[in-house]
């Protein structure tokens, strides 16, 4: 193996595992991670001679990830072939993603535990361990969403 292909491979390997970090199936990584470092259309054979997997699971795999418009179908003149590309900004584009989910679920658990905390009472032993517990929450989580703010506020430049 000459040092091009070890380059290529561990390159594409370390972007298939950054890919799988935003929970994409390990087939999707791969070929988001090959669409991105050949930065060329690519023909839905040519992506599985390339990882080795069918034309219908690479085929899914790519329809995915177009719902998710991390890839685009090109039009290539003269082929009647189907070329896919990575969007420019994919890496980008998936850290928008997972930090929407991030504060999506943050704020949500937020206004949840802010309704438990109003919900238990005071005055029953009982629930002061719980009162606790939900306290604890709701303060994690209001620090959760601050940071997750400050992270959107720096990706977004």
């Amino acid at each position: 193996m000459n040092d091009r292909t070890s380059i290529y491979e561990t390159l594409v390997s370390e972007l298939t595992r950054t890919g799988e970090l935003f929970r994409l199936s390990a087939t999707e990584a791969r070929l988001l991670a090959i669409l991105y470092v050949e930065n060329r259309p690519i023909t839905l054979e040519q992506m599985g001679d390339l990882i080795g997997k069918s034309k219908t699971s690479v085929h899914i795999a790519i329809r995915n990830l177009s719902h998710q418009e991390l890839v685009d179908r090109v039009w290539v003149k003269g082929a009647r072939k189907d070329f896919y590309t990575s969007v420019s900004n994919v890496y980008k584009k998936l850290m928008t993603s997972q930090i929407e989910q991030w504060r999506a679920q943050t704020n949500r658990q937020v206004e949840i535990m802010q309704y438990m905390e109003k919900s238990i009472s005071d005055n029953d032993p009982e629930f002061l361990s719980m009162q606790k517990q939900v306290s604890s929450s709701l303060q994690f989580h209001k620090q959760t969403a601050a940071i997750i703010k400050k992270i959107t506020a720096i990706s977004s430049c």
